[in-house]
């Protein structure tokens, strides 16, 4: 048995330090000045009403921490907010009336006010504060209720109007907060986007939240979120597999003056779906697919299709032919690339998000290095998994 002090030593610093993961300098900082501007709006534009000498309930402070540190949080929703200031304004006030003895009405207040926010589902924590500062107050008559409500009423519009501002056009983060639409699906079918199926659904969540029984102060898509960052990172730390590993180092490619007869020859003798663009000096600077020659076409029956290529790969005599004819006149410009030390799991979801069937690997002066297939992908992870399991 462990001696007493190293008992309660333990015990402190589990207590002190509990290990969660902490929030990065850069979010510290906007957090700290969206408090800042959002308490100073709200008590400039509440000190210039003719109110009450406390102009700025002390609520507020305990609000604006949970609306700038956890925007997204469902406890800093408006609707949250708003609605559990009415309730605990509410009940404060009907407590004060009909409940003489002041620590009675107290608790009383509180304990109907979470019950209220629970069951509606609008929690609030700073609504028990609020409780508590009503009660406290004793506003007794019409007069000084009337007041309290009014009160209350523009500290909250202020609060929700100024936090909406701050967070969306000056630090940038998303308030109030809305699911996301999902992932496009880019065959048209009614099937999940490949990273969304055999993962978490709703279901599995709410089954370990009522196994949990308790509140979980994180939105569902976003606990779906944490799931999959944890389940990349899980991987890339037992795989550890990069660009290096994976791609092909022989690359086949066209320049932007090269006839597209030539690159459409390129593409069937080596059997790839894309090459990369280089100019004059070996850079980068585009990529041509399959779907770039089709784009090209007007008649999209096979017939006209297959005769429309024909023509478009024949070459014609004259100074100024009217159809495009090199590769930098059909090419798509925009071109996600990846770098040697690029993880296996980011290509991953760059192939899946965007359809990509190649993906240039490429050094600093935009020089091709290699290239990454979708097969690459596969025989790599393949491989790797057999030889980890053996």
């Amino acid at each position: 048995m462990k001696p007493f002090g190293a008992r309660f030593s333990g015990l402190a610093r589990a207590w002190v330090t509990n290990g969660l993961p902490t929030m990065s300098a850069a979010q510290q900082w906007r957090s700290s000045l969206g408090a800042l501007l959002g308490v100073g709006l709200c008590g400039l534009l509440l000190h210039a009403m003719p109110l009450h000498s406390h102009w700025l309930i002390a609520p507020v402070g305990a609000s604006v921490v949970i609306l700038f540190v956890q925007p997204h949080s469902p406890v800093a929703q408006p609707r949250s907010v708003i609605i559990s200031y009415l309730f605990a304004t509410l009940i404060g006030l009907l407590c004060v009336s009909v409940i003489p003895n002041i620590v009675l009405a107290a608790a009383i207040g509180v304990a109907i006010t979470v019950w209220l926010m629970i069951r509606f589902n609008c929690i609030h924590p700073p609504g028990g504060a609020l409780v508590l500062l009503i009660v406290l107050g004793g506003a007794g008559n019409l007069a000084q209720m009337s007041l309290t409500a009014s009160l209350v009423a523009f500290n909250v519009f202020f609060l929700i109007l100024f936090t909406w501002l701050i967070n969306t056009w000056l630090l940038g983060r998303r308030y109030p907060y809305s699911v996301t639409a999902e992932e496009v699906q880019t065959h048209h079918t009614q099937d999940a986007v490949p990273m969304l199926r055999g993962g978490l659904d709703h279901t599995d969540l709410a089954s370990a939240v009522t196994a949990l029984n308790t509140f979980v102060d994180m939105q569902e898509d976003e606990l779906v979120k944490l799931y999959n960052l944890a389940v990349d990172h899980a991987f890339e730390r037992h795989i550890g597999l990069t660009c290096a590993d994976v791609m092909s180092r022989d690359v086949i490619s066209v320049r932007t003056d090269t006839h597209i007869e030539i690159a459409w020859n390129r593409l069937r003798h080596h059997q790839v779906k894309a090459l990369p663009v280089l100019d004059q000096a070996g850079k980068l600077i585009g990529i041509l697919s399959t779907a770039d020659f089709l784009r090209q076409m007007d008649d999209t029956t096979a017939a006209g299709l297959a005769m429309q290529l024909q023509g478009m790969l024949r070459r014609m005599p004259g100074a100024k032919p009217k159809k495009a004819t090199l590769v930098g006149q059909i090419m798509t410009s925009e071109v996600a690339c990846a770098r040697v030390d690029t993880p296996v799991i980011t290509l991953i979801h760059l192939m899946v998000e965007k359809n990509l069937p190649h993906i240039p690997v490429i050094d600093e002066e935009r020089k091709v290095l290699g290239v990454v297939t979708q097969t690459d992908t596969l025989v790599a992870l393949y491989k790797q998994i057999a030889f980890s399991s053996v």
